[in-house]
């Protein structure tokens, strides 16, 4: 049968191992997954950590990989055995070796991958803190109620009844480096552990760390400063703030929408704020489209700061929760391959993987319209450059969007002030 236009302008289907975008991913941390597969094992195990990063990395590219058993018939294709370089992977072998294995052995491969994302594009005058900005905070993520180390009482309120409802929840604790715009640092814990101790544990010199009203602790405060690091923490409106001295608010501060600056001192038990210098205190209030009108009390220890400047880094906090809506809407989290801490660690961990081998690639934070392009090419359905290509002008577009709506609003705003 002769061949048709159309059949004649058809690529072909990448069958060698160079076009094939998996295989590509994992030429690129092939050495460190190398020293995944040295590291010491029991003699009779035929599958290694190395394994299984290359398997939870497949699911992750393919949405339709939900469970192990999912995971199970993949490998049980030669081609797809041959392709990777793996072992067949039964369910119940990867169930075992999800409990077997350390996830922090991966830690080592995220740094190697953070580094080589690089820096992305950033509001400039967060440059002036010469300290690395990171915003922290933590996030629940449901699991079934049968996981019994991850059970704790929630109380609800239904018709007008209060009661406890028992229900499986895990918490992923992050810090999130704003101007990479790439997680940090990631652990994950039971539902009841706190995140303030997440965060003393992980402390580092040289980092200002952004901070919601959940970490509002005087005793976490002077870890910070006696770790060598600054803070930035929402307060509750509840807290007992002393002023010492008001500030007088500049142009830019009423700009940024400042309306009072004070240096305070927190606290009215001695012993809560024998470590802590005097602070600075600022009101920023903001007005929605809907009228509603918001007031932000927030503390640092920044006293050299503007109040417009902490205002500005206090926004972006936000990325963070940009983050977290990632993980749980696009990069689809939702649904967890073991139930004991290593093994949901582990997922979590390639998941970050995952992530920082698209920043590589794209050179920007990767939105969901980037993945939903990478697993197409994943998958084999577009080459990779092809792919860089549509995801390269999408950006664009959106940042033009962006800078429109951008003018748009301040156009706005001068017509409404002129009035």
């Amino acid at each position: 049968m002769a061949q048709t236009n159309r059949d004649r302008a058809r690529p072909p289907a990448p069958k060698t191992e160079p076009e094939v975008v998996g295989r590509r991913y994992i030429r690129l941390i092939e050495h460190q997954l190398a020293r995944l597969h040295a590291h010491p094992a029991h003699g009779n195990r035929e599958v290694f950590l190395d394994h299984l990063v290359i398997a939870h990395l497949l699911a992750f590219f393919n949405p339709g990989l939900r469970g192990l058993r999912s995971i199970d018939d993949v490998f049980d294709l030669p081609e797809v055995r041959k392709r990777y370089r793996t072992p067949r992977l039964p369910k119940s072998t990867l169930a075992d070796a999800q409990r077997v294995f350390d996830p922090h052995l991966l830690w080592p491969l995220i740094e190697s991958l953070k580094q080589r994302a690089g820096l992305r594009p950033h509001d400039p005058r967060l440059d002036a803190l010469t300290r690395r900005l990171l915003a922290v905070d933590g996030s629940f993520f449901a699991v079934a109620p049968r996981i019994a180390w991850a059970l704790f009482n929630k109380a609800s309120v239904q018709k007008g009844a209060r009661r406890n409802l028992r229900q499986g929840n895990v918490r992923v604790h992050v810090q999130f480096d704003v101007l990479r715009g790439l997680p940090d640092q990631a652990t994950l814990t039971d539902g009841q552990a706190s995140e303030a101790e997440q965060l003393r544990r992980a402390l580092r010199s040289g980092c200002f760390y952004v901070m919601d009203r959940g970490f509002q602790q005087y005793t976490l405060l002077a870890d910070i400063l006696a770790a060598g690091s600054d803070f930035l923490v929402r307060l509750r409106k509840s807290a007992r703030c002393t002023v010492v001295q008001e500030c007088p608010l500049s142009t830019a501060d009423i700009a940024a929408s400042v309306t009072r600056e004070a240096t305070v001192t927190v606290g009215w038990r001695t012993g809560q704020v024998a470590a802590l210098p005097p602070l600075r205190r600022v009101e920023v209030t903001y007005t929605d489209r809907q009228g509603k009108t918001t007031t932000l009390i927030l503390l640092t220890n920044r006293l050299d700061l503007p109040a417009w400047m902490i205002a500005l880094v206090y926004r972006h906090r936000w990325q963070i929760e940009l983050f977290f809506r990632w993980l749980k809407c696009i990069g689809h989290f939702q649904h967890f391959f073991s139930e004991s801490p290593q093994g949901m660690t582990l997922q979590l961990y390639v998941t970050l993987i995952g992530l920082l081998l698209m920043a590589i690639e794209t050179g920007a934070r990767p939105s969901k319209y980037d993945f939903a392009l990478f697993s197409a090419a994943v998958n084999g359905l577009a080459p990779l450059e092809e792919v860089l290509a549509v995801a390269a002008k999408r950006r664009a577009e959106r940042a033009r969007a962006a800078e429109w709506q951008r003018q748009y609003s301040a156009k706005k705003a001068a017509q409404k002030s002129g009035r």
